[in-house]
């Protein structure tokens, strides 16, 4: 969202409204005052508003009120709320209007800035809509595409070669692929790579017949049969072996395989769809995954991105966790406050969905019909720390690489220790407000950006 926005700044007292403008307009903003909130919904009607900035206490309409009135009225643009009189439930009662952030005064111009900056930029990169393929939410723009696009590819018989970190939602992409083909009729078959041994494996894919082995007691279906004219998911396909690899690539070249201990050649009519967090091309030129298999895998890839990188769809994705625990095991809802979901969206999720999925049922079970607030989050998340191997980077290259790699996790750390305020951040930093805002903005970790 380019700086030129348009936002308008409600409350009833003008020396506020003053600093706001001045503040936004000093980065680009374009600042609109409206002294009475009942104004609101017509000037709306009359003229595009990016974002509005409003606070709670107000004579002629409380905040939460006005919020209901826009709701109302059909506008859907995102909408920050201020107040000097914070509490939980007002927080709890911002995140269910929907409000894109809440912040307690005093507010430094800084952080509000940033916080601006944040919400624009999620507004831009999403339609708003919350989407839903099969099982997987989301009203993230680039995941948008990937629902496009599997959506596209299930009407056909390409192969589908599905990457992305852990947890990012691998299997249920490909499940969602097979519920929409024509194959929907057919079974979906699951096979994970990393989790058979090596010496098994053939025999899992393909079958075996009696006595083909030592404890080959009884013929076995493999995966592939039993598949018939359904899918084939093979997950975590970087980690098959290179004997197996070639086996496949038969498989994928002339749709036939033979079962362990059989001379019988039988004909697949499964679609494959593969799934990997590793860079296969990467593997193909280390030698240990063929090139063959891969650009035969390869004709459609999809790139699940890390949550991470989406952090707009974090509260759909809580609220989504929330709302089927809730009717799986009649358990009382939990709510969220605003400074809990800031620190839900700033955390960096190195188990991705599962890992969010994981923490809200915990929350739920062991916190049922009550809020959550941030003592209640994992240390790891209200601190945002890094695994163990990340922090190896430190010490990684030339000293003035190390030195960026301290300085930029000194930075996000001291953050988070604040929750968010960058006033008490440089105060527990020992610097010059100044001098920290400079920095933190520098290695891009500005809270809520």
């Amino acid at each position: 969202m380019p700086n030129n926005a348009t936002i308008m700044i409600v409350d009833d007292i003008p020396e506020f409204l003053q600093q706001t403008a001045q503040t936004l307009e000093a980065h680009g903003y374009r600042p609109v005052i409206c002294d009475d909130p009942r104004l609101v919904e017509s000037r709306l009607s009359q003229e595009h508003f990016d974002l509005i900035i409003t606070t709670l206490v107000m004579r002629e309409m409380e905040g939460f009120d006005l919020i209901r009135k826009i709701r109302g009225s059909g506008h859907a643009l995102p909408i920050v709320m201020i107040t000097g009189f914070g509490s939980d439930e007002a927080s709890v009662e911002a995140v269910r209007l929907g409000c894109a952030d809440y912040l307690a005064k005093p507010v430094e111009p800084e952080e509000l800035v940033s916080r601006v900056r944040r919400v624009l930029h999620q507004q831009h990169h999403q339609h708003g809509a919350i989407l839903q393929l099969d099982q997987m939410v989301s009203s993230d723009q680039s995941m948008s595409h990937i629902f496009q696009t599997a959506k596209r590819i299930a009407q056909t018989n390409s192969r589908v070669l599905i990457l992305g970190e852990t947890g990012t939602g691998k299997q249920l992409l490909a499940n969602a692929i097979h519920s929409a083909s024509r194959r929907h009729d057919g079974p979906f078959v699951t096979v994970n790579c990393a989790a058979i041994p090596d010496n098994l494996l053939e025999s899992e894919l393909f079958g075996h017949e009696r006595g083909a082995f030592t404890g080959a007691y009884t013929r076995r279906i493999g995966r592939f049969e039993q598949a018939g004219e359904g899918t084939v998911f093979l997950d975590e396909i970087g980690e098959m072996p290179l004997m197996l690899q070639a086996k496949l690539l038969h498989v994928l070249e002339d749709n036939t395989f033979t079962p362990v201990g059989s001379s019988k050649v039988m004909v697949s009519k499964a679609r494959v769809i593969a799934a990997t967090h590793r860079d296969l091309f990467d593997e193909v030129q280390k030698g240990t995954f063929r090139a063959d298999l891969y650009y035969r895998l390869n004709v459609v890839p999809i790139q699940l991105p890390a949550l991470r990188e989406r952090p707009s769809d974090i509260p759909t994705l809580i609220n989504y966790f929330i709302d089927r625990y809730s009717r799986a095991d009649d358990i009382a809802p939990i709510q969220i406050t605003a400074q809990t979901m800031h620190l839900l969206q700033t955390y960096h999720w190195p188990g991705n969905i599962r890992e969010l999925q994981n923490l809200v049922e915990r929350l739920m079970v062991l916190n049922s019909g009550s809020t959550i607030h941030p003592v209640e989050l994992p240390f790891r998340v209200q601190h945002n720390t890094q695994q163990k191997h990340d922090g190896t980077l430190m010490f990684q290259g030339p000293f003035r690489m190390a030195k960026h790699h301290f300085e930029s996790a000194y930075c996000q750390y001291v953050i988070q220790l604040a929750q968010g305020n960058m006033a008490q951040a440089a105060k527990i930093a020992e610097m010059d407000r100044g001098q920290f805002y400079r920095m933190a903005k520098r290695y891009g970790v500005l809270p809520c950006k």
